[in-house]
C-alpha cells in the first residue's frame, strides 16, 4: 500500500511541473548545455533535457522508477529468507511437508508479484499523468521502457535473493546488491565520458538499460538477454545453493 503511495506521489509530483518547463524550454535548455558532460550523463545522457522524451527519460525512466523500484526489489531480495532465519522460524517452515525447492518458489514468487503490482502502478502513474499534462510520448513506447527498468531492477532483486540463500546475512545482500545497483549507475553514466570506464560498465546491469534509447525505438533488444540470463543464474546458484545448505 505505501510503496504504492510513494510511487504514484514521486512521479505524479515530477511531471505535473512539466507545462512550466516547456514554457521556459529554450531558456532552460540554454543554461543545461552550460553543464559539465558529466553531470549531464548522470541526468541520462539527454541532449534535448526539455523535450517530451527528454524529460520523460530524466525525470522518471532513467532516475525515479529504477530508484524505487530498485530500493523495493533489493529489499524483497534480501529479505524473503533472510526474515525468517534471522527470526528463527526457518526450520519450522521446513519442518512441513514442503520441498526447499517449493519453498524457494514460493518466496521468489511473492517477491516477483509485489515488483510487477509496483511496477504497474508506476506505469498507470506515468501514462496517466503524462496525458494530463499533454507530454506527447506513446503509450506503447512507455510500457517498453517501465519493461525494460523491471528486468533492471528484478536483477537487482535476483542478486539479493541469490546472496541470501547462500547464507549471506540480510544487511550483506543488501549492501552487496546495493551497491551494485548504485555503483552500476554512476559507472555507466559515466562511461560515456570517461573512457577507462567503458568496459568495466559492461560488468553492471544498468549499463544494459538504455532508456532514451526505449523512448525514441533505437534500443537493441538483444541487451535484454544480459537481464535475463543474470536472474536465471542467480536462481539457479541459489536454488542449488539453498537445497545444499545446512540451516539449524
Amino acid at each position: 500500500m505505501w510503496w504504492s503511495v510513494a510511487m504514484f506521489s514521486m512521479i505524479f509530483l515530477n511531471m505535473i511541473f512539466y507545462p512550466s518547463f516547456k514554457d521556459q524550454a529554450q531558456q532552460l535548455q540554454k543554461s543545461f548545455e552550460n553543464m559539465p558532460d558529466a553531470a549531464v550523463q548522470l541526468f541520462g545522457g539527454s541532449t534535448d533535457f526539455f523535450s517530451p522524451i527528454g524529460f520523460l527519460n530524466s525525470q522518471i525512466f532513467f532516475i525515479m522508477l529504477p530508484l524505487i523500484l530498485g530500493i523495493l526489489a533489493i529489499g524483497l531480495g534480501s529479505s524473503l529468507i533472510a526474515r525468517e532465519e534471522q527470526d528463527g522460524t526457518i526450520e519450522g517452515l521446513l519442518s512441513r511437508p514442503i520441498s526447499r525447492s517449493a519453498f524457494l518458489l514460493a518466496k521468489g514468487s511473492a517477491g516477483i508479484i509485489i515488483l510487477t503490482a509496483i511496477t504497474l502502478v508506476g506505469l498507470l502513474t506515468t501514462v496517466i499523468t503524462a496525458k494530463f499534462v499533454k507530454l506527447d510520448v506513446s503509450v506503447i513506447l512507455m510500457c517498453l521502457a517501465t519493461f525494460g527498468c523491471f528486468l533492471l531492477t528484478l536483477s537487482f532483486g535476483a542478486i539479493a535473493f541469490m546472496l541470501t540463500t547462500i547464507g549471506k546475512a540480510r544487511g550483506a545482500s543488501l549492501g552487496i546488491a546495493s551497491l551494485i545497483a548504485i555503483g552500476g549507475y554512476l559507472v555507466s553514466s559515466l562511461a560515456g565520458t570517461v573512457s577507462w570506464l567503458e568496459n568495466p560498465s559492461k560488468l553492471f546491469p544498468f549499463s544494459y538499460y538504455k532508456s532514451e534509447a526505449i523512448l525514441r525505438e533505437t534500443y537493441n533488444w538483444s541487451n535484454a538477454l544480459f537481464f535475463v540470463i543474470l536472474i536465471a543464474v542467480c536462481i539457479f546458484i541459489g536454488w542449488v545453493s539453498f537445497r545444499r545448505r545446512d540451516i539449524g
